[in-house]
């Protein structure tokens, strides 16, 4: 996160980083602002419709709050032991409104897959199993290297069922593995 401009709160003149939707917050203020937008939205949540406009714009708040909480970690090693708290509270916080946010739920259900890679020079398949699923995707461990919107064939070893997805979120975990996300591509075919 680039810290340079002065923040947009009035009378404030600490150095902010760019918060998208809060625009140029210090982080006192990007915390204050944050805890009100999760509270306004915790509220509401019963009111949205699934791909409606607040929902849309809820999810996206939800990303950005993360991945700003994170930047103004890792952008301040001075962090104070409260200020490092209240960042992970938001975190914890926008996590558990972004289940509210799930396009349908995820269960924890193990079920033996085949992932296929056919990306031109690097085709590779592996046996593999999900960590949890939902009706629009699933977190499963892969010990291939994957990016982000990379298309994977998902093979449901029980049923044989074929699935197109792309990779949405990736991670590194213990012995070279990666946690993945991934996204099924035409649902309607469940």
């Amino acid at each position: 996160m680039e810290i340079a401009e002065k923040c947009s709160s009035p009378g404030c003149k600490q150095s902010s980083g760019t918060v998208p939707d809060l625009g140029q917050l210090c982080l006192a203020h990007f915390i204050s602002t944050s805890y009100g937008k999760l509270e306004e939205l915790s509220l509401s949540t019963h009111n949205w419709t699934v791909g409606g406009t607040e929902w849309e714009d809820a999810r996206d708040f939800v990303k950005e709050c993360v991945q700003s909480a994170t930047r103004f970690s890792e952008a301040n090693s001075t962090l104070s032991n409260l200020e490092r708290a209240r960042l992970m509270d938001i975190v914890i916080w926008v996590t558990e409104l972004g289940k509210r946010l799930r396009r349908s739920p995820r269960t924890s259900e193990v079920i033996a897959i085949r992932l296929v890679s056919e990306k031109p020079g690097f085709s590779w398949e592996e046996e593999a199993h999900t960590l949890d699923i939902s009706r629009h995707g699933a977190r499963l461990k892969c010990q291939h290297k994957v990016k982000k919107d990379d298309a994977l064939k998902f093979v449901r070893l029980d049923t044989q069922e074929q699935m197109e997805s792309r990779v949405v979120w990736h991670r590194p975990i213990k012995c070279g593995a990666q946690e993945v996300g991934i996204e099924f591509l035409h649902v309607e075919k469940l």
